[in-house]
């Protein structure tokens, strides 16, 4: 009797070994993410849109920057400096351009720049905790409908 139990043992420990062996994807599965999983997605998502929004206005001051340049250069080459109408669009043009100028190296950067921090932290946060980890998508699709999470997210 005794010897038949260690023969079941030894068979059945040689089973499991040869079915994890034949399958290792089996016994690597990985559960299924949390609610703070799915949360953090949508803080990622938030973050982005934030972080695209603040990208554009950025980028549009430096395209506003850039035109006023070339309507200064154009003004400049023919610009008649006896003309005081002329030398007065000049100037303000010329206001116009410093004000964006400084306005895109403090507020405007200062946002773009802020915002990047916070959309990197939080996809590192992410990536650490729950990169590849399926997301049950019904579950993912009602979060980002309601935004339904906890303050920290």
């Amino acid at each position: 009797m005794r010897r038949s139990t260690i023969r079941y043992a030894v068979v059945l420990a040689a089973g499991l070994g040869a079915a994890a062996a034949a399958f290792p994807a089996l016994a690597q599965v990985p559960v299924p993410v949390g609610a703070d999983c799915v949360c953090l997605r949508v803080a990622v998502d938030a973050l982005g849109q934030d972080l695209a929004a603040k990208r554009q206005a950025y980028d549009g001051l430096q395209g506003e920057i850039g035109q006023i340049d070339s309507q200064l250069d154009a003004e400049r080459s023919r610009m008649d400096v006896n003309n005081p109408a002329a030398t007065a669009h000049f100037r303000q043009l010329l206001e116009r351009r410093d004000m964006l100028y400084q306005q895109s190296k403090g507020p405007a950067f200062g946002e773009l720049s802020a915002a990047t921090d916070r959309y990197g932290a939080r996809v590192q946060e992410y990536n650490a905790r729950c990169a590849g980890r399926p997301m049950e998508p019904a579950v993912l699709a009602q979060a980002q409908a309601t935004r339904a999470c906890p303050p920290p997210y």
